[in-house]
């Protein structure tokens, strides 16, 4: 621009020259100084990075992901940094395959390679997995619908979008696939069925011992799927043998029953659960503990510790 103005005006014209002639230098310099500082930090790029530069980039990208997810990174912040980090996408699609190839060339020079299914005509891209559909379905019987948000965000499952349960999004499934609700625990109870908290209520105890009497085998319990929660059957007999009694006199402890019987403490529990030992809980102080009855007979067979006249 200021050489064509220096060039355009008339030489007889010298003010006008002379002016032209000092924004013309004056553009000349501002271009050296570009030139000079341009080739400055090419320089600076071709030189190696140092310990402390290297550890600085590799702190960028360790919390590269948190700046990804964090709720305050925008979609055009994410568009920027895929730009900074992606040289170029080669897709590959072939006409009959049912999926379609991408290779992602990285700045770096690394490739990966996704596969994505090929979208069908007439069907919809977020569409259920069926085998969720139908452990909703088995779900739908007994657990509401917050219930089984749980359940299913607990398995680490997602929505077609990839979103967390919610009760929300839950009952909107159920009505697209036609489930219906059914009375929470309403079969459960007919059944003397009832969940781990409801168990240790009933027995006295905590329900962490319900649970652990359930791996034991002292009561009968399932789960419809992993994460959901314990169904234990507890039945009048169970609550008679298992329930906190005031007092058991004469019944030995799960110790001293083991001791009488020349077996360990686990065998003693696995007789209890074959029903060829009575058992009762009793309370001792805060604690509920094993109270054992021990056939006389049985026990009279039993070498006691250290006779003589079993050396």
């Amino acid at each position: 621009m200021a050489r064509r103005h220096y060039e355009a005006v008339d030489p007889a014209n010298r003010l006008v020259v002379r002016e032209l002639e000092r924004r013309f230098e004056n553009a000349l310099q501002g271009l050296q100084d570009i030139e000079v500082k341009t080739k400055t930090q090419m320089d600076a790029m071709d030189r190696p990075l140092t310990q402390e530069e290297e550890q600085t980039l590799k702190s960028y990208a360790e919390q590269l992901p948190r700046l990804w997810q964090a709720p305050t990174t925008t979609t055009q912040e994410r568009k920027r940094i895929v730009r900074c980090l992606i040289e170029t996408v080669v897709v590959t699609a072939p006409k009959d395959a049912s999926h379609i190839k991408a290779e992602v060339h990285w700045i770096g020079g690394q490739v990966t390679t996704i596969e994505v299914r090929r979208g069908r005509t007439g069907v919809n891209r977020y569409v259920s997995d069926p085998e969720l559909v139908e452990l909703m379905r088995e779900m739908a019987n007994e657990f509401s619908d917050a219930q089984m948000a749980r359940i299913l965000n607990r398995k680490g499952l997602r929505t077609a979008k990839g979103l967390v349960f919610t009760a929300n999004r839950v009952s909107n499934l159920r009505h697209s696939y036609d489930i219906e609700s059914g009375t929470a625990g309403q079969k459960r109870r007919s059944e003397d069925i009832y969940t781990a908290e409801e168990a240790a209520k009933l027995l006295g105890v905590n329900r962490i011992t319900v649970t652990r009497w359930v791996e034991a085998g002292l009561l009968r319990g399932s789960q419809m799927t992993p994460g959901a929660p314990w169904r234990v059957r507890v039945t009048e007999e169970d609550r008679r043998r298992l329930s906190v009694a005031d007092s058991a006199d004469g019944w030995l402890p799960l110790k001293g029953a083991a001791q009488m019987l020349g077996v360990s403490q686990q065998t003693v529990l696995q007789r209890i659960k074959a029903g060829q030992l009575q058992a009762v809980r009793v309370r001792t102080r805060r604690r509920s503990a094993w109270r054992i009855l021990v056939p006389k007979a049985t026990a009279d067979q039993q070498p006691l510790p250290f006779d003589s006249s079993n050396s």
